[in-house]
This record gives structure tokens, sequence and C-alpha cells, in this order.
């Protein structure tokens, strides 16, 4: 139960009391559902938009965590190879271990910051180590960004351009809708999976896809190549 001191007319101060079951667990549970409720709503009025499908052969393609998982992405680069199953299992494990053993390690009833040092100091440790990881995590990805390419906006003129050098050049290994070779992947929905930058990147350096890739550059100018992603990018359906 839990103490509830209340001052009468007279002076004195008594203490009045309410079970944890069901008065104080009745509001935690009202707050959770509005919460609960909250989440939901937001999660349906602003809904977070899903990457390219997921294309087994790419190896170019790099898994980013959200922000509030990048400090354990940041901790997984500090043990390579063998020590990975350090940063995956082992250190998690004794954070939350000692997250869970806390309460019987210190049971003292004090609540001022000062008569609480350890238990502070740690805390403030554990903050300070999230917060240094993920701005290296941020730092890193900013470093790392790839170029932006400065493309040309779409034209009728230029997608028509590209499907002739497409049916040139790619056709032969390719298929599109149901037509060309069979010695390479099917690029009939290839606007739907990859951005028109990748595909740009993709064309320029075909290992960009996969260092196994058997295919070649193409000789193509910078406007063809252009044109030839303008007429991929287009394919959605």
């Amino acid at each position: 139960m839990n103490p509830i001191h209340t001052l009468q007319p007279s002076g004195r101060q008594e203490e009045l009391r309410y079970d944890f079951y069901p008065h104080h667990l009745f509001v935690e549970a009202v707050v959770s559902l509005f919460v609960l409720l909250a989440v939901v709503s937001i999660s349906f009025l602003w809904q977070v938009p899903l990457e390219d499908m997921a294309d087994p052969s790419d190896t170019s393609y790099v898994p980013r965590p959200e922000w509030y998982f990048l400090f354990l992405f940041q901790l997984l680069k500090y043990f390579e190879g063998s020590l990975a199953v350090v940063g995956i299992v082992i250190v998690p494990t004794i954070v939350l271990a000692a997250l869970v053993a806390l309460p019987f390690l210190d049971k003292g009833d004090a609540t001022g910051l000062r008569k609480r040092p350890k238990v502070v100091a740690a805390g403030i440790l554990g903050v300070f180590s999230v917060v240094v990881l993920t701005g290296l995590a941020l730092v890193e990805d900013v470093r790392h960004a790839p170029a932006k390419m400065d493309l040309p906006p779409i034209t009728e003129m230029q997608v028509a351009e590209g499907k002739r050098l497409f049916e040139t050049f790619c056709l032969q290994c390719h298929q599109m809708n149901g037509k060309g070779g069979f010695m390479a992947g099917d690029l009939s929905q290839i606007g739907a999976r990859r951005s028109r930058a990748n595909i740009e990147q993709i064309i320029l350096e075909p290992t960009t896809v996969s260092q196994t890739s058997m295919m070649s550059v193409i000789p193509l100018s910078d406007d063809e190549r252009h044109a030839v992603s303008a007429y991929l990018s287009q394919k959605k359906k």
C-alpha cells in the first residue's frame, strides 16, 4: 500500500493508505490504454515509408537500424569476426542483468542523488556511453554517405530513347515484360525495387550489385545513360 499524507484541521498530520490493487493498478492501466491508442493513431496517420524490396543478390546494400539502435550498431564495429558475439550477446546481457539485479543490490530508501553516488554514477556512465556511441554512428553515416547524382528531369522523349537503347544493348541478356534473354535478371519491375540513381550507378559499375556480376560496362554517353535509367525507373508494374 502507498501512504498519502494529509494535514487535518487540528494541524495533526494523518497518514492514509490505498491499495496497489486494484486502485493504483487501475490508474496505470487507464494511462497505458490512452498511450497505446495515441501510438496506434499516430502509426495510422503518419505511416513510415518502406524501402525497396529486398534483393538477395545485392551486396551493396548496407542495412541501417533506427536511431535508437545506432549505439548497438556502433558497438558491433569494435567486435569483429569471432568477437562479434561479445557485442551482440555478452555486453547487452550483462547490462540487462545489472538492471534486473539493481533493486536487489541497492535496497536503500534514500531518494537524493547525492545519497546514492554509486547508482547515479553508473546511470550517468550508461547514458553517456549510449549518447557517445550514437553520435559516432551518426558522424560516420554522414562521412560515408554516397554522393548524390545530379540527374536531369525525366521526359517522354528521354524515356523513348532509353527504351530503344535498352532493347539494343540489354534485351539480349535481361527480360522485359516476357521478352528478352535469360542470362540476367528480369527488369520488368526494376523501378519498384531501385531508385533511378541506383540504376545509374549499376550501369556505370555493374559490380555495385555483386562482385561476381558478369554484366559488362555498356559504352554509353552520359545522356544515353540518363535515358536508360529514366526508362527503367518507370518500370514499376
